[in-house]
């Protein structure tokens, strides 16, 4: 990219950060915001066209965790005795040193509810106190609630009735309390979204997107619901071996989510027409200052993208096209057609994708001004001669589409960059493919925007993206099998890997390396291959040991992704924890005693943080 390109593009991405106080996901909200239609029809994808049936009884084991959280406590009792009408509760309170008025809000409570007030000694994690808890727990259904909620209305019968009609995590629409008040935009659920700044996907409390019109007021699938309000069948919760213990106060309800859809196919559904108030926070800082309880997140989200990191970005990246309604984003796509202002067939496509496919779709008609493709999702180029490298801007997560008409210029120059190769008739296509040596797929009588939906979400779950990488001067391998990926309908890219510059993008599924990477870091949610004669335990976390390809490179990759797909399957199943021991029947007496004999892995950081 020429110099000047690179000046702008740096004052651009300054000035944008500017107006937004140096937030990127509120400079990339403001940029849809200016694009999007006024009115957005609500998408229907994951909310319940039924109604659920009434509960039959059951018991209901309520567990709350506390710490000095007495006055909560007391607002949370006061708001279940004014709302609640389920007659069968067991609330096991578990006090990780309380020396304020807890004791006292419990007695008084006590007269209307049967409580179980358990008292450890000391701090634990909340995964490793919950878990404790469902494992003496005597009902059939397991309800996790903070001590920081307030009921506005009677929502135990109604989750009730979603565990048994779903058998998934079942959670509830969570209006943040503030000062006093509740907030205008509810929680809806948890949802995933790329970091580009930080180069990594993140999880996010959702509040409804502009196309959430109906999973805001309705039952809906989720990818996660919020621990705040948590409801799951007991004996399900303990054969899936409960909450991870490894974290500490951050993303156990996501690993749980995650774990429940990818090993036991359980969904997680929101109850979004039920709502209670959620203090949001005040357990977080109840228990840490805010440095230690960024020490805590930072440990937290290392321990959730060691354990789903590729899980995540595949699933949500295939959800935001469509291709999978649990992951939905609250928004489609945002597209920019690259073509001329003249071409019929862009303008009309261009048309159909905003209102059909896409959040909103731009033509770009040229010119430097039209280089600038931030906040783009999709690239669909009629340009055989535009270089994507040299837009600015676009992220490396976008994905790339070619539209190639009969009589276009020579596709070969540029080819490699796109993910997609579209072509107007299955002659052309046929004709395109033995051409430029990989998959060209027709549009015919279907149309743009619906051999986009098929094609994209196909590639998105059928393909995946590689960096394969060669040092300076020995890219020859690099291009063989880039070109024998291409050719298997995967994406590939060949970044030089030189000194200690990170050649490893977030979109990458794949990195074949076939040299040592030396200084340069690596993602933990990528599948890395040496391709080299690499030394066991060097230190690199190699995942597949392919050795030099030699002789027949189309041979050696063929062995080769075969274990590619195994290792997939099991990033996709995500990690099998042991099941959690039936404790229903100890004595309440021998409670204590049986928290201290578990060990609890986040001693050392309550401890010395």
């Amino acid at each position: 990219m020429p110099l000047i390109s690179r000046l702008v593009e740096a004052i651009e991405t300054a000035t944008r950060l500017a107006a937004t106080g140096g937030r990127p996901a509120v400079a990339l909200e403001r940029f849809f915001a200016t694009r999007r239609p006024a009115v957005l029809p609500a998408d229907q994808a994951g909310v319940f066209a039924i109604e659920m049936a009434a509960p039959h009884p059951v018991r209901v084991s309520v567990v709350i965790l506390t710490l000095n959280g007495g006055e909560m406590l007391r607002v949370l009792f006061a708001s279940l005795a004014a709302f609640n009408t389920w007659p069968d509760l067991e609330i096991i309170v578990v006090d990780h040193g309380s020396d304020d008025a807890t004791a006292e809000v419990l007695r008084a409570a006590s007269a209307r509810f049967h409580i179980r007030h358990v008292k450890p000694g000391r701090n634990h994690s909340f995964s490793f106190s919950c878990n404790r808890a469902a494992q003496i727990a005597r009902g059939e259904i397991v309800l996790f609630l903070n001590n920081d909620i307030e009921l506005t209305e009677d929502i135990v019968p109604r989750i009730v009735a979603g565990v048994q009609a779903t058998g998934g995590l079942v959670g509830i629409r969570l209006m943040h309390k503030q000062a006093g008040a509740k907030a205008q935009r509810p929680q809806i659920g948890v949802r995933f979204r790329w970091n580009l700044w930080l180069g990594r996907i993140a999880a996010y409390d959702a509040t409804p997107g502009p196309r959430d019109g109906l999973r805001a007021a309705r039952p809906c699938h989720m990818p996660v619901v919020t621990g705040a309000v948590l409801a799951c069948d007991r004996a399900q919760f303990l054969k899936m071996g409960g909450f991870c213990e490894n974290y500490l106060y951050a993303y156990e309800d996501v690993d749980l989510g995650l774990k429940a859809a990818a090993r036991f196919d359980l969904p997680s559904v929101a109850l979004n027409d039920v709502s209670a108030l959620h203090l949001m926070g005040a357990t977080r800082i109840k228990r840490a200052n805010s440095a230690r309880r960024r020490r805590w997140h930072r440990h937290s989200f290392r321990v959730l993208r060691s354990r789903y990191g590729y899980h995540i970005r595949r699933l949500a990246w295939i959800g935001l096209f469509g291709a999978d309604e649990r992951f939905h984003w609250g928004r489609r796509p945002a597209i920019a057609v690259l073509a001329d202002r003249t071409d019929a067939a862009a303008n009309r496509a261009t048309q159909d994708l905003a209102s059909e496919f896409a959040e909103f779709a731009d033509l770009k008609t040229g010119g430097f001004r039209h280089r600038n493709l931030f906040g783009y999702d999709m690239i669909l180029s009629r340009r055989p001669r535009f270089p994507l490298a040299r837009a600015k801007n676009l992220s490396p997560m976008a994905l790339a589409v070619a539209w190639i008409r009969d009589g276009d210029g020579d596709w070969r120059a540029n080819a490699a960059a796109f993910d997609i190769l579209l072509a107007d008739e299955a002659d052309l296509a046929s004709r395109m493919t033995a051409h430029l040596g990989r998959p060209v797929v027709a549009i015919g009588e279907r149309g743009v925007t619906e051999a986009l939906r098929a094609t994209v979400g196909d590639f998105l779950r059928n393909r995946l993206r590689f960096a394969v990488l060669a040092p300076e001067g020995q890219s020859t391998a690099a291009a063989a099998i880039s070109a024998a990926l291409r050719a298997a309908g995967h994406s590939a890219r060949t970044p030089v890997l030189a000194g200690g510059r990170r050649p490893v993008s977030m979109r990458d599924d794949v990195v074949i390396w076939l040299a040592p990477p030396g200084k340069a870091k690596w993602p933990v949610d990528a599948i890395h291959v040496a391709a080299f004669d690499a030394v066991p335990g060097g230190g690199f976390p190699y995942d597949v040991r392919a050795g030099r390809p030699a002789g027949d490179v189309e041979a050696w990759l063929g062995s080769v992704m075969a274990e590619i797909g195994d290792c997939e399957a099991r990033r996709m199943a995500g990690p099998q924890d042991l099941p959690l021991e039936d404790m229903q029947h100890l004595d309440d007496g021998a409670l204590t005693p049986f928290w201290h004999d578990r060990h609890d892995p986040t001693t050392r950081l309550i401890e010395t943080s």
